[in-house]
């Protein structure tokens, strides 16, 4: 089985020990260098990892125990919505937002009841995103 290398922060000071420890998972490589390069500008936050898997994302979680975790919805085969059980299974208190590329649909349902914090759709994501992030 081949993993793809996680995208790993660079670690610079944040100015406090309270950043936001966030991970991204996106399946398509642009948008998920784009979402690493969104939170590495947030000063209050800090990327502890980004990868391209379900699977990755849950080894992430348990390794890195983020403040919140960016949850591409897409993800091949309804893998997301495991990837959310499986980390709510380990945290009931992990902060999952979902991310699709349309408002409102039964994919958004789908990850709430399976227990994503809350979902917002990508073309609004460098409007929303770091505020909702910050949110707690």
């Amino acid at each position: 089985m081949f993993l793809s290398p996680p995208v790993t922060a660079n670690l610079r000071s944040v100015g406090t020990n309270n950043a936001i420890r966030v991970l991204a998972v996106d399946h398509n490589p642009l948008m998920r260098e784009g979402l690493a390069l969104l939170v590495r500008l947030q000063p209050d936050m800090q990327l502890v990892g980004a990868v391209a898997t379900a699977e990755e994302a849950v080894h992430m979680y348990i390794e890195q125990r983020p403040d919140v975790t960016l949850m591409d919805l897409e993800l091949p085969s309804e893998a997301a919505l495991g990837a959310i059980r499986k980390i709510r299974a380990r945290d009931n208190r992990a902060r999952i937002i979902g991310l699709t590329t349309y408002e409102p649909d039964a994919a958004w349902a789908r990850a709430l009841a399976a227990g994503a914090w809350q979902c917002v759709a990508k073309d609004s994501l460098s409007d929303s995103l770091p505020g909702l992030i910050r949110t707690p």
